[in-house]
Formats: structure tokens, sequence, C-alpha cells
């Protein structure tokens, strides 16, 4: 599928006609650097797209068999080194200061992103060092109000019923958001075995999906959620629905809910938290026996492997794509039984995809409400997951999964004593953070306020 330019307004008219000078000096070197790291990266794909590059003298080049499927609109110097650097975040940062354009089907200039170079240890280290030193309640209000705070400029593209923002259960290829987010919702509300009367925690209450089919069934719900404009968002529709819902202002790891629940609801949420054996404990404290858990998530291949770009502009800190080996131990050592797993990347490649379309056809509302910055970084989030949910090489996929705290469990958790160790220095490192803080003025840490 294929789109008009998105050139930036401000930067069209840099567009100029090939000047003589422009060949030689500094900008020749880069232009020709860039063309090299470009012939380089065109030849390592193998079945890759054909692409054009236009570097700022306006001299078209192709790479590849055939007519260029997109192209690279370089505007300035800056531009051309992001290209000829290969690297993710450097490009992703160019073309968010609109040194870059993309042009054409981005679906397939995104699919190059796995030849991409993504060399920031700094933003590796310090994302896993930063809730080790401060602990994470005092991080993850700043770290999810990066993206779920951002203005509701989801809702603009989001479905329309539900405004969910996980992956929907689609029929076909082409079938919309909005029946496919109803299926999900009803058959997570079918799998939990709900009735009405009964309550359901919402972790992660996003802006309201599961919180508002629930609760329009019968089902008492508490979602918690750490952005406040969801929040605010959550509550108005409960009032203007009359919704027997509510809605708090409320961290995962400091959750101390005064009853159990009889289910318990994780749309796209353990990303965020990525402990499981943590998590798993907290879950079968708050779940009543013979209770389950549905879950929905992305996950990788490999352990640790969040882009750089993620982390820096749409989910900081210790997010992570789930790593299935790990989520499953930490199931095996808990009392959940495992009962349901289902395969989700065709739906996840799917939303996303259509996510991306919505947005492209909203450019002008959005960046008239939010801004031209705001509009790029979406823009290369949905598209960036649309195609790493069609690679060939599977290594990023999706899963919807069931778990069931057995009515007749003990509640004993199975752990070795490796992980017994590791959470006794766990849980020391925390009590000595925890009393250094203390004498640590939160005003001068930069904590967060709660609320």
């Amino acid at each position: 599928m294929s789109y008009p330019a998105q050139t930036n307004p401000d930067q069209a008219t840099q567009d100029q006609a090939p000047s003589a000078s422009s060949g030689g000096g500094i900008r020749g070197a880069v232009r020709e650097r860039t063309i090299a790291a470009l012939r380089r990266l065109a030849g390592r794909r193998t079945g890759g797209a054909p692409f054009r590059l236009i570097p700022p003298d306006g001299m078209a080049i192709d790479f590849g068999q055939g007519e260029p499927v997109f192209t690279l609109r370089a505007y300035d110097n800056d531009g051309l080194d992001a290209l000829a650097s290969i690297d993710a975040l450097n490009i992703a940062h160019a073309y968010m200061d609109g040194k870059l354009d993309f042009e054409g089907d981005l679906l397939e200039m995104l699919r190059y992103q796995e030849l991409l170079r993504d060399a920031h240890p700094s933003v590796y280290i310090w994302r896993r060092l930063h809730p080790i030193l401060v602990g994470r309640p005092r991080t993850n209000p700043a770290w999810i109000a990066l993206h779920y705070d951002a203005q509701n400029a989801q809702l603009h593209v989001s479905d329309a019923d539900w405004h969910t923002y996980t992956p929907g259960i689609y029929l076909t290829d082409d079938e919309e958001l909005e029946p496919a987010a109803g299926r999900k919702l009803e058959a997570a509300f079918d799998g939990l075995r709900l009735q009405p009367g009964q309550r359901l925690l919402e972790i992660g209450c996003g802006w309201g999906g599961m919180t508002r089919f629930s609760a329009k069934r019968g089902v008492r719900v508490t979602g918690i959620t750490l952005s406040r404009r969801q929040k605010e968002y959550v509550e108005q529709k409960i009032a203007e629905e009359k919704l027997s819902a509510e809605v708090f202002y409320q961290d995962f790891f400091t959750y101390q809910p005064a009853e159990k629940f009889d289910a318990i609801s994780m749309m796209g949420v353990i990303e965020d938290l990525s402990d499981y054996r943590v998590v798993m404990r907290s879950l079968s404290r708050w779940l009543k026996p013979g209770g389950r858990v549905y879950l929905d998530f992305a996950a990788e291949r490999r352990r640790f492997d969040t882009h750089s770009f993620v982390t820096q502009h749409i989910w900081p800190g210790t997010f992570r794509m789930v790593y299935m080996p790990e989520f499953v131990e930490a199931v095996r050592e808990s009392p959940f039984e495992l009962t349901r797993v289902d395969n989700d990347r065709r739906n996840y490649h799917v939303w996303a995809r259509i996510m991306y379309e919505r947005w492209m056809r909203q450019r002008a509302e959005v960046v008239a409400e939010h801004g031209e910055r705001l509009w790029r970084t979406f823009l290369l989030l949905f598209v960036a997951v649309a195609a790493m949910m069609d690679r060939r090489s599977h290594t990023a996929t999706a899963y919807r999964v069931l778990l069931e705290l057995p009515a007749d469990s003990d509640g004993t958790f199975r752990t070795t004593p490796r992980v017994k160790a590791l959470d006794l220095v766990r849980g020391a490192v925390s009590a000595v953070r925890d009393g250094v803080l203390k004498l640590w003025p939160a005003k001068a840490r930069g904590e967060a306020s709660r609320g």
C-alpha cells in the first residue's frame, strides 16, 4: 500500500535542483558515505523491496532491482549522517526532527529494521539500573505517563466502541477494528467465566474497554492505571453509562486490595511489569481460589530485545516483550495452571497495520491538535509493530493466555534454591535502597507525586 509523500511543510522549500557544488567537499563525502551504506544494506536483504534516496541536492539514487517501493528523502547532512549510520535510533531521531522524510510503502521499508544497528549501551544499562537504584514504584509513574498520557492522541485511531489498545480477533485481514475489538473482549470475558455480581480487577485498564464491557454485563469492576488522563476518561465513561465500576490511580507493585477478586484481566500490561515471578505472587494473593487470569501480550525470542527507540520515546524503563521460557517457568513455579494459550501474532499485525493506516489518514487532525513530532513518533511505532509482527523470521509474536488458580490449590510457590537466594538478595537491596531514599527528600530526587 502506498501513501502520498509525508513531507514536512517546513522543510519542503529546501528541495532544490542540483547545484554545481553539491557533490564536493564535506557535503559530497557525506552523500557518498550514505550511498555506500545503503548499498550494503540493500545487498544484505534477500528479496528486499527496491527503494530510492533523494539527498539534499535532489539527485535521486535507486537501490535494488525494479521500481522503488519507498523513498528516503534527506533534507540536510544530518539526515544523510543518520542514514549512513544504519542505526535505528539515529534514523528515528532524524525523522522525528524533520531531517528525513519517508514516502511510499512504509511497511516494506520497516522490513529492513532487522538489519539496522541499535548500538546504544547507555540506554540499555540505565533502563535496568534506574529501577534498581530507586525502586519501581518511584519510576513507574513517569514511565507510564510518557506514552499513556500523550494527550489521549491514541483515541484518534482506536476502535470507536471500546477504545481498546491491544489487538482484536480478526476473521479476515481486511476486517475493521470495531468488530474485532468486541470479539476479543467477549472471548476474554467468556474465558474468565464471569457472572453478574462477581468482581473483576482490570490491571492497566487503559481507556476502559474491558472495564465497560464487563460492567455492562453486571460485573463489578475495579480498574487500576498509572495514567491520569486514562483515569479521567474512564471515570467520565463510567458516570455517563451509569456503570458499577471504579478506577484508581495506582501502581501494580504497591497495590493492596481489601478483598479478593473472582477474575483478573491484564491486556497488554505484563510487558511493562516484566518481573514475572513478582507478578505471579501478586496475582495469587489477589485472586479467589478457582478464579482465572486473562493476559495478552507481545513476545520475543530473546530475553531482552527492546529497541532503544522504544525505551527512549514509547515505553521507557524495564518494558520488554515477553520471553516465553521465563514466563512459563514463573507460571510453573506458581500455584497457577496454564489452561489456554492462543497465538495472537496475525491479529497483532492486522491491528497495528490498521492503526497505521488510520494514523496516516488522520495526520492533519492529529498534527493540528498534538503537533508534528508526536504524529511522527506514533507513526514509527504503529508501522514498526505491524512490520515486526509480519517478519518471515517470526522472531516476534504474540499470545492470549488464560491462567487458573485451582480451587483446591495449597497456594505454594515451588521456587528453586537459586531463585530463593536471588529473592533474599533482592529483598536486602530493596531494604537498603529504601532506607537511603528516606534520607533523601522526594523533591530532590524528582519522585513523581502520587494521587
